[in-house]
């Protein structure tokens, strides 16, 4: 029964599998567990009662034996997706909780110390809720856009401009200024004022602040984060951002993996850092939507950090 065997532990992992909901996916794995089951079951009739096989025929059971493997591969994808999933959610709720908690936290003192508090700190109180609501929005737009690739498998970014960098990166560390006064953190900005790139900004906005959180996730305070921008050498076509954090690092046999739907290294996982592992993903997919790269150049090596480089298009109104 050694040929019986493999098609009963798959048909057992198939109907196990925690992927139920695909429904379309799991019938496609059980007619193809059913049609092979009953290939193989003639083989090993034919096989027991003594019968040569023509070079066709066996041909052909080499072929079905190859898509068993092929099947038992698929329903393995399935079940590691469907965990990876379900690690998003927790990760994800755990994310959108911080922002959302901020907002009621700052809301909540503005109604109950309404008439005691001077206007100042009323309004100091307002611009920090509505920091907290951006952040808010950009990891909502990071799992949004995660559906629409799933669906679409594109994203095309919605209006292309003329970006200065200065005055992009000024509007996330104006985001990310509560966190970084509260770790009392140094920003070093190199950034030539009058430079610019191709992009769109909200885009644009999204994946400097996808990268900047991580930079600060991945770094002790009060370690310095630093921004820098320059011309390309070369063509003197595009610019270069960079990101710099003084972190843990990533392993250059990680560096690939962080841009993958759902990663987490096992930095991550066996830290207590949140994290959906959606930013990176989503990041990638948006540089190279706007005609652009994105890498990482760490060595592993706690201390010396990671950096993020991005690069893009070099737009027209800057003058030389």
């Amino acid at each position: 029964m050694k040929y019986i065997a493999p098609i009963s532990i798959l048909l057992a992992l198939t109907l196990s599998s925690q992927v139920i909901g695909d429904n379309a996916k799991v019938l496609f794995l059980l007619v193809l567990t059913a049609l092979v089951s009953i290939l193989v079951a003639v083989r090993y009739l034919l096989s027991i009662q003594g019968n040569e096989l023509l070079p066709q025929e066996r041909q052909r059971l080499q072929e079905v034996e190859q898509l068993y493997q092929q099947l038992q591969r698929a329903n393995q994808h399935l079940r590691e997706l469907d965990e990876l999933k379900d690690q998003f959610l927790m990760s994800a709720s755990h994310e959108l909780r911080t922002p959302l908690t901020a907002v009621q936290g700052y809301l909540e003192l503005m109604a109950q110390l309404h008439d005691q508090l001077p206007h100042q700190k009323r309004w100091e109180y307002l611009q920090k809720a509505r920091r907290s609501c951006d952040i808010l929005v950009m990891l909502l737009s990071n799992v949004m856009d995660a559906s629409r690739l799933e669906v679409d498998a594109d994203i095309d970014p919605a209006q292309m401009e003329n970006v200065s960098i200065q005055e992009m990166i000024q509007s996330v560390l104006n985001l990310l200024e509560p966190r970084v006064t509260q770790e009392q953190r140094e920003v070093d900005l190199h950034i030539p004022p009058d430079l610019h790139v191709r992009a769109d900004p909200g885009r644009l906005r999204q994946v400097l602040l996808n990268i900047s959180i991580n930079a600060l996730k991945y770094s002790p305070p009060p370690t310095p984060i630093a921004f820098a921008a320059q011309i390309t050498t070369d063509s003197h076509s595009t610019v270069i951002i960079s990101v710099t954090d003084r972190g843990k690092g990533i392993a250059p046999q990680d560096q690939s993996r962080v841009f993958q739907r759902f990663v987490r290294l096992e930095r991550d996982r066996s830290s207590s850092t949140p994290g959906s592992g959606l930013g990176l993903y989503i990041s990638y997919r948006l540089i190279e939507a706007m005609g652009g790269k994105i890498w990482i150049e760490s060595q592993g090596i706690a201390g010396e950090g990671t950096t993020f480089h991005i690069q893009l298009p070099m737009s027209s109104c800057l003058t030389l």
